[in-house]
């Protein structure tokens, strides 16, 4: 049982190496600018109200591009 849990465990150590390496490594040259760094005007935080108010937007979006899609078929003329 303990052989089997050694086992596993060096299994699963050699499985995940690879991606420790790879998120230490950058693909900046050296030298090069840093990426910038959002300001909090355009990134809006994970919240309940945040995620409410962008639902919202959406909804009432959506809203009044159906209402303007039946006013215009309801304005086109019969032919």
């Amino acid at each position: 049982m303990m052989r089997r849990i050694a086992w596993i465990g060096l299994a699963a150590a050699l499985a995940f190496a690879p991606l420790a390496a790879a998120a230490q490594t950058t693909s900046a040259a050296p030298g090069a600018a840093a990426p910038a760094i959002p300001n909090r005007a355009s990134v809006r935080a994970a919240t309940h109200r945040g995620r409410t108010q962008h639902r919202n937007t959406l909804n009432r979006q959506k809203a009044r591009a159906t209402s303007e899609h039946a006013r215009q078929v309801r304005a086109a003329p019969r032919q």
